[in-house]
């Protein structure tokens, strides 16, 4: 497949995704409840994180579950131009132009963490993912060595492929509403 023909079939998942996201999903908080379950099951110690928004999977309760856990190393991102930056998590947080909150604080060299917990608009069982399509997670996923890399999403965005590229970074689990499937 080409590289236009790529990009082409990313931006209509995309579309495609954030149409069927307009209606709704009816998951409350059982991605958390899941993450809580397998972070616990992974004994992680240093974990990052996205602080949810919009119409992505709630982490709301996995943040404070970890947030609480004075076993657990909490780090949340934060823009910084094309990049994220990692900031021990908060209360205090900033409303980022992108829509999102972010932590307000001091930014930390993270380079190795126990399990990182990214969004998604959709995933495929061998471990692609489609983002928003600016590249943030690809850039991070870089630069930090993850034992664990776990992508958020609605059960119906746990698609047959996701059209990828050579900077896309594979995840090594999705986490749904419903289940968490390995990869």
């Amino acid at each position: 497949m080409s590289a236009e023909a790529i990009t082409q079939a990313k931006r209509e998942l995309r579309e495609s995704v954030l149409k069927a996201r307009e209606i709704g999903h009816d998951c409350g908080h059982a991605h958390s409840q899941l993450m809580i379950d397998y972070s616990w099951e992974l004994r992680a110690k240093t974990v990052a994180c996205f602080i949810s928004f919009g119409d992505e999977p709630s982490t709301n309760v996995f943040l404070k579950h970890c947030q609480f856990n004075d076993r657990v190393e909490l780090f949340v991102p934060r823009v910084n131009g094309d990049d994220l930056e990692w900031v021990p998590f908060e209360e205090d947080q900033a409303r980022h132009p992108l829509g999102m909150n972010e932590p307000i604080g001091e930014a930390k060299d993270l380079h190795e963490v126990d399990l990182m917990v990214i969004p998604a608009l959709a995933a495929d069982r061998s471990g692609n993912r489609l983002g928003r399509g600016r590249g943030f997670y690809d850039r991070a996923l870089k630069n930090i060595s993850a034992k664990k890399i776990v992508v958020l999403v609605h059960d119906n965005e746990l698609v047959d492929t996701v059209p990828t590229e050579n900077h896309d970074v594979l995840v090594n689990a999705i986490c749904t509403c419903s289940t968490i499937v390995e990869v």
